[in-house]
């Protein structure tokens, strides 16, 4: 008799726990999605993008069967999450503290970077050649390479001035005789002009013959790579130009809050696309979002020789699986295969198929 009481005890306990934990293996999960690609696309009434992708090698994996509700919006899809109305949300939703409170959330499968998107300028090849010569940064390495050169002519001058006055005069005179055979030197021009003769001179030469080559390819570079430069400029190079401009945001978003943080004003948006329209028509001169996002709209919208997207570095959002608080069991059985397809090959074409760099 005590057995039977003993079976039927574990038994109940057993089934006490399977049902708390909302999750049985073999019933249809329900899958809350909502579209926001390049994540969730719906293309003529076929599912893809890079979330849809990501849970089929999972769901694949662990053999689960699933069926999608697809909800107009994020809050509503929350609201029923956390309502128990549905098993999952593979939407691409941030990892926060408040939903971690409420809900069981995976391992980051994704971390996303606020993108600036900002009209391009197209400007004439002469204006830009004036623009790139004059930039602060070939001036930089200009004044940069005086400078080296400047020191160490006044070294050569105090180790000629006394063996080889004629060709490095005494005085400030001297020292400009030793710049000119500094750059001279090292743009080997090499007229013969001015010569070192004494030992330590001659030693000092050689030494900044080899040292100035090295410094005339760098600087070379550097100006090559500015006067090269692609026609096609924006006005905002960095996330610290948005203080000077007009700057659109989702309306009570994390990309707003950011903003806010940094305490730059911005004018609110209902959506994505709306605020590009607004960067594109000149209303705005810049729209931050996901990054990921916003590029898939401006080659979706064959706007890529218009508006260019900048990475910021800014507002990082590790994108997470949700599940309900009772669904622990679901989450625990996900992790270990959504870790094994993000450490894979298959992950990284999952990405570049929908033009996202990993």
């Amino acid at each position: 008799m005590k057995r039977y009481v003993l079976i039927l005890f574990f038994s109940c306990a057993f089934l006490s726990l399977t049902m708390a934990s909302g999750y049985h293996e073999d019933r249809k999960l329900i899958i809350g999605i909502s579209y926001a690609p390049p994540y969730i696309i719906n293309k003529e009434g076929i599912m893809s993008g890079v979330c849809i992708d990501l849970w089929r090698l999972i769901s694949d994996t662990l053999r689960i069967s699933y069926e999608y509700k697809v909800y107009p919006s994020t809050d509503s899809l929350m609201h029923d999450l956390r309502a128990g109305a549905i098993d999952l949300s593979i939407l691409p939703l941030t990892a926060t503290s408040e939903r971690l409170a409420k809900l069981k959330l995976s391992i980051p499968f994704y971390i996303s970077n606020m993108g600036i998107a900002t009209r391009i300028e197209k400007q004439s090849a002469f204006l830009q050649l004036l623009k790139n010569i004059f930039s602060w940064k070939i001036i930089r390495s200009l004044l940069f390479i005086f400078l080296i050169a400047t020191v160490f002519a006044v070294f050569l001058w105090l180790a000629e001035r006394k063996g080889n006055a004629l060709q490095f005069r005494p005085g400030f005179i001297g020292v400009t005789d030793g710049i000119w055979w500094a750059f001279v030197t090292m743009t080997t021009v090499g007229y013969g002009d001015k010569i070192p003769k004494t030992r330590l001179g001659r030693i000092l030469a050689i030494f900044w013959m080899f040292f100035a080559i090295g410094l005339f390819f760098i600087a070379s570079g550097v100006v090559s790579s500015e006067l090269t430069v692609n026609r096609l400029q924006s006005q905002i190079k960095n996330p610290d130009d948005l203080s000077n401009c007009r700057v659109g945001a989702i309306n009570k978003s994390g990309y707003g809050e950011t903003l806010g943080r940094h305490k730059i004003p911005y004018s609110p948006f209902s959506s994505p696309w709306d605020g590009l329209q607004a960067v594109n028509t000149g209303l705005i001169d810049a729209f931050v979002y996901d990054q990921a996002l916003l590029q898939y709209l401006v080659v979706k919208n064959k706007l890529s020789d218009k508006i260019v997207i900048i990475p910021s570095g800014l507002n990082l959002q590790y994108f997470s699986y949700m599940a309900g608080k009772n669904n622990q069991v679901l989450i625990d059985r996900i992790n270990p295969a959504l870790l094994k397809v993000i450490d894979s090959d298959s992950w990284v074409e999952i990405l570049l198929r929908y033009g996202i760099v990993h």
